[in-house]
């Protein structure tokens, strides 16, 4: 039977966490003896996968040819197609002045700084047929960031923005995401970023070789963007409010997907010359 109060309110230093944790008075377990009657507090944290959610996309996506092609891109790059996303951090560091306590050795320590962990969000890709990743992350920089032949980003040149007042400011060269881990139940938020001002950093390796005594190869890459980071309190109550807008209830569940397939193919069904067809021939020739 679990304590009472397995899960801790959201008091003390706890104040501003709105997703259930153990309440760390009970659970230890390396004391004089163990406590087997709290053990459901002894339950350890394990890191789960985020969720990337795409809330703005560069505006100057509007001015080049088929923008809605550009934003579909681009929400399904960054959301759906990379294998792992690493870098994001918010660890605090504690900076100190020293001066010695006596003669003995002894070293007072005064706080002079608290700093934060930069993020540096770093997607990694497994290239598809065709090359679209590194064709739409080059476009990206070319038509948006600066073409590397004229220093001057080519959307300019689009006959688009002829008329309109365009500008290269950060919302209409970047992106702006929300990085969300959840809770094992998917419905609290246990951590999140708010990063804006994303650009890709660099482009794809774009390489040739020839070597007919070698098997090819296929095109892993990683690609790290610039960005501004947030968070606290406030960003995990916006990533609250996305994770709520998640409809896990009811079909949800992988298991009840219908099969992408609805039977034999038409072109397959008129070769009579399989299991069925054999089947329904020996029930054809059966002895009355």
């Amino acid at each position: 039977m679990r304590p009472a109060n397995a899960l801790g309110d959201t008091t003390g230093f706890a104040e501003l966490r709105d997703t259930p944790m153990v309440d760390v008075v009970n659970g230890g377990q390396f004391g004089f003896a163990i406590d087997p009657a709290t053990y459901v507090s002894s339950t350890p944290y394990v890191r789960r996968n985020l969720i990337p959610i795409v809330l703005e996309l560069p505006r100057g996506f509007d001015y080049l040819p088929n923008p809605p092609k550009w934003r579909a891109a681009g929400k399904a790059i960054l959301e759906l197609h990379a294998k792992s996303i690493e870098g994001l951090n918010m660890k605090l560091s504690v900076e100190f002045v020293e001066q010695p306590f006596g003669g003995s050795g002894e070293i007072q320590q005064s706080v002079s700084n608290v700093t934060r962990a930069r993020s540096e969000p770093s997607f990694s890709y497994v290239e598809k047929y065709g090359r679209p990743f590194s064709i739409f992350f080059d476009a990206w920089i070319k038509e948006l960031l600066m073409d590397p032949e004229t220093k001057v980003a080519n959307v300019v040149t689009r006959a688009a923005s002829k008329g309109k007042l365009l500008d290269l400011l950060p919302d209409v060269q970047g992106a702006t995401m929300l990085f969300i881990e959840p809770d094992p139940t998917m419905q609290k938020v246990d951590k999140a970023w708010l990063l804006t001002n994303m650009m890709p950093m660099e482009g794809v390796d774009t390489e040739g070789r020839r070597d007919l005594t070698a098997a090819s190869d296929q095109l892993e890459f990683n690609m790290t963007f610039t960005n501004i980071g947030f968070v606290g309190y406030g960003v995990n109550i916006l990533a609250q409010k996305m994770l709520n807008e998640l409809n896990l209830l009811g079909k949800a569940n992988p298991n009840l997907r219908p099969a992408f397939l609805g039977g034999v193919a038409a072109d397959v069904k008129a070769a009579e010359a399989g299991y069925v067809e054999k089947i329904n021939a020996a029930a054809k020739a059966a002895v009355a």
